[in-house]
């Protein structure tokens, strides 16, 4: 089959109907969350009774352990409350503000547990005596008033100082981060106690950076003392984090010597650059003549040297050379004709792979390379936080910082999800059901969503046998790590969102291999074979989600090569709609981590590249309002009803992906994302007959095919994905009904359970992209599927696009 190029509707005239969109809400009720509210208030009311002797005894003591010396002038209590069913922010953030002087700061647990700061102690005093009075009606049989809003809370606590210190001063390392609470309607309150820590800070000679941007301060080298009298005393802190991070694992892999064979042919090419987070690049390996000569940017010495790993064989050299060279180099072992597909910028953050960074220098370094290379819209980050999520944890404060560079920069960031190490010690051999256990979440920041998150498959790029423990190739390694969000503990099986997961794909990382018949290790048959940053020692056997991410990267470069003017959520959605889950079968047992584990599956190099003359992938880019809802006809050729085809069912596969892109919001894990936007494809209707609920008129073309997200819970919402895939086989039937026309419809809206309501001038249209692919599925292909679907549709060839848009260019 001959490779082709993608084609790009004409959004302008493709467009046949933009419209107000009417949600058929029905009874909005609990939405299906698991509320367990009991009716036996006895035991709830022994709980809160047990909670608020616990609250009064916890309250003295935090002033009994404050450093009076210190003379912080505002003294804020924090109350955690944790509710029977997700906490209706629109509704009730007044209520508890204006009757018990609680001002919502931050809420967990997609909005099942909240953080209040008590800044009206006289109308605490309410909440208190609701309490009190709801005990006794129930336990003491005292018949007296309190508010029924007590009955919707599950247990409540005050915020202790060992709550807001999140390790043990014994892993204290060199740099701490203290995320601060933000009052919003309390300002002041907040900037008085933060005048008063800076000048705690500088009379001690504590070195501290202060970022406003994201609200946090980073210590360094703080003593044990200094850090506890901090979170006792200063009462603007939510969190006191101190979390080491790690590139590569220390292995027993034998390495393999030559001195470098070959040498990169184009290095002269106008290739796309991409930035590499990591350990360096040696400017004495292969990689010298595509690496650009900027010593700039560094954290920890020189970025163009890398001593990383294992007889400083190098980490960023590897992942830069997987970036460069891709699989078929590396797969060819670096022989014959070599041509990169990117140039390198190495970015430093680390000279040994291990340690503590700065994050709040690495994002301030992230934006001058985006000022001073502007251009540069790839990154690979392959470092992340040695400790796991725990399950449904709150996005942290760097991964807020890094999807919201992302959104501000044009930037897509390939980050992986970390690797499992204890996965050798804890398996003898390949068992999926592993991935139950919570210790094999993600790390930050791999919890990020509009950047792209890679994990590994097992395969190592080598052909013939494959030597790894996995059940094949595409299968994930075990030391790959899984998403750590599961809906299923908050929300029952009606209500969820199929979309909302981690990672985004697999690819290749290599794999752990049999020691012998009951021991895992790591073995050079089936890791990867990749570039050392040493000229001497040419190649080292390697695996990890390091390297997958990397790979990655290469095929977006290569998409950008080839269609430089698509956006980056264009290619995202095209490497995800490309993506396969066909090779992996999990049993059973274990299905239900299928997507948490794989993501959209292994990556597919070729489908996300090109089309050709049986398979047609269409890319639209448009941007859509705040409550809108628009159409897009897509039209098929005569043909597939006309001639014989060999069959009648299953003629056409379609696959579609959306993806866009949004300004994180903070302290709302279930509004992190606010935008809800959702796509199916439809019958041949109207957009106002397509809004009709299914018993007044049926628009969908499958009974399972709805549209790729719900917006219909309001008061308590799903959290909402931006990157959703849905598919649909097509028979021929479904095109002499609809006339050989499918509606593609779109609508999007913002949430209401917004903290503190929407910040000011958050955007109202949203940019966004789908990638559509329709294939032939019959066993004789005709091979004109691609120029009829050209013809009668509002499209162009990309190339040719893009061909038309440099002349413009030329002529401004």
């Amino acid at each position: 089959m001959s490779k082709k190029s993608h084609l790009k509707f004409l959004s302008e005239k493709q467009l046949s109907e933009i419209a107000d969109f009417k949600y058929n809400y029905g009874f909005d009720g609990n939405n299906g969350e698991k509320e367990n509210t009991s009716k036996n208030y006895f035991m709830l009311a022994s709980v809160l009774r047990s909670n608020l002797r616990k609250f009064e005894r916890d309250i003295i003591r935090k002033y009994e352990e404050r450093d009076h010396k210190l003379e912080v002038p505002i003294d804020i209590d924090y109350v955690e409350i944790s509710f029977q069913g997700l906490f209706e922010i629109k509704k009730y953030f007044s209520v508890y503000y204006n009757d018990y002087g609680l001002e919502g700061v931050a809420f967990y647990d997609f909005a099942k547990r909240g953080l209040f700061a008590v800044v009206n102690k006289e109308k605490f005093q309410n909440f208190i005596n609701d309490i009190i009075n709801f005990t006794q009606n129930e336990i003491d049989k005292k018949f007296v008033k309190y508010s029924a809003n007590i009955k919707y809370i599950s247990n409540f606590k005050l915020l202790r100082a060992r709550d807001i210190l999140k390790f043990s001063m014994e892993h204290l390392g060199e740099i701490v981060y203290l995320s601060l609470i933000d009052l919003p309607l309390d300002s002041k309150l907040k900037y008085g106690i933060l005048d008063n820590l800076f000048n705690y800070l500088n009379k001690n000679n504590i070195h501290y950076y202060y970022n406003v941007e994201s609200d946090r301060i980073e210590l360094h080298d703080i003593t044990p003392d200094q850090i506890q009298k901090i979170v006792s005393n200063f009462d603007i802190i939510e969190s006191a984090t101190c979390s080491a991070f790690t590139t590569v694992r220390p292995g027993g892999f034998n390495t393999v010597r030559r001195e470098f064979g070959f040498e990169i042919s184009n290095a002269e090419e106008d290739l796309p650059v991409v930035g590499i987070i990591d350990t360096g690049i040696s400017q004495d390996s292969a990689l010298a003549t595509i690496l650009l000569n900027d010593a700039t940017f560094t954290l920890a010495g020189s970025p163009l040297v890398d001593q990383a790993g294992r007889r400083g064989l190098g980490h960023g050299t590897a992942v830069g050379g997987l970036v460069a060279l891709g699989k078929l180099n590396h797969r060819n072992n670096f022989e014959g004709e070599i041509k990169a597909d990117a140039k390198l910028l190495s970015i430093k953050i680390s000279d040994s792979g291990n340690g503590f960074i700065s994050e709040l220098k690495l994002l301030e370094m992230l934006y001058s390379v985006k000022s001073k290379y502007p251009y540069i819209r790839l990154f690979t980050l392959t470092t992340c936080y040695s400790c796991h999520m725990s399950t449904n944890e709150a996005f942290s404060d760097y991964t807020y910082a890094l999807d919201k560079f992302a959104y501000e920069t044009n930037s897509l960031i390939f980050i992986c999800t970390g690797n499992n190490e204890d996965c050798i010690a804890e398996n003898t051999n390949y068992d999926l059901d592993y991935f139950n256990n919570e210790h094999t979440n993600l790390s930050t920041p791999a919890d990020s969503l509009n950047n792209f998150v890679v994990g590994a498959s097992a395969d190592n790029l080598k052909d013939g046998a494959f030597l790894g423990i996995a059940s094949g190739r595409e299968f994930p390694a075990l030391y790959t790590r899984k998403g750590h969000v599961d809906l299923s503990a908050i929300y029952n099986l009606k209500k969820n969102n199929q979309n909302y997961f981690r990672p985004d794909v697999i690819e290749s990382g290599g794999d752990i291999g049999y020691y012998d018949e009951n021991t895992l290790d790591w073995l050079d048959e089936p890791a990867l074979t990749l570039l050392s940053a040493k000229s001497n020692i040419g190649v080292m056997q390697e695996v990890g989600t390091s390297f997958a991410a990397p790979l990655t990267a290469n095929l977006a470069a290569r998409l950008i090569k080839n269609y430089p003017h698509l956006t980056n959520e264009s290619i995202k959605a095209l490497i995800i709609n490309g993506a396969s889950l066909n090779y992996i079968q999990f049993d059973n047992g274990v299905s239900k981590l299928l997507n948490r584990v794989v993501g959209h599956g292994v990556v597919n190099e070729l489908r996300s590249l090109y089309s050709d003359e049986n398979s047609a992938t269409l890319i639209l880019e448009d941007i859509i309002s705040h409550g809108k809802i628009k159409i897009y006809p897509i039209n098929f050729p005569d043909y597939l009803i006309s001639e014989e085809l060999g069959k009648k069912s299953g003629i056409l596969k379609i696959t579609a992906t959306l993806c866009f892109k949004f300004l994180p919001i903070k302290n709302n894990q279930l509004s992190y994302n606010p935008i809800h936007m959702a796509f199916s494809i439809f019958k041949n209707q109207t957009a106002d007959d397509i809004m009709k609920p299914d018993n007044v008129l049926k628009s969908k073309l499958r009974n399972n095919l709805s549209w790729s997200e719900n917006g219909r819970f309001v008061s308590k919402p799903l959290p909402y994905s931006n990157s959703q895939k849905i598919s649909l086989s097509v028979n021929v039937t479904d095109l002499k009904k609809e006339e050989s026309t499918f509606k593609l419809a779109i609508h999007a809206k913002l949430s209401e359970q917004i903290v503190g309501s929407l910040p000011e001038n958050y955007p109202t249209e949203f940019p966004f992209s789908l990638v559509l692919t329709i294939e032939e599925t019959i066993k004789d292909s005709k091979g004109k599927l691609y120029d009829e679907i050209q013809l009668i549709n509002d499209v162009v060839v990309i190339n040719d696009l893009d061909t038309i848009l440099e002349a413009d260019d030329l002529n401004v």
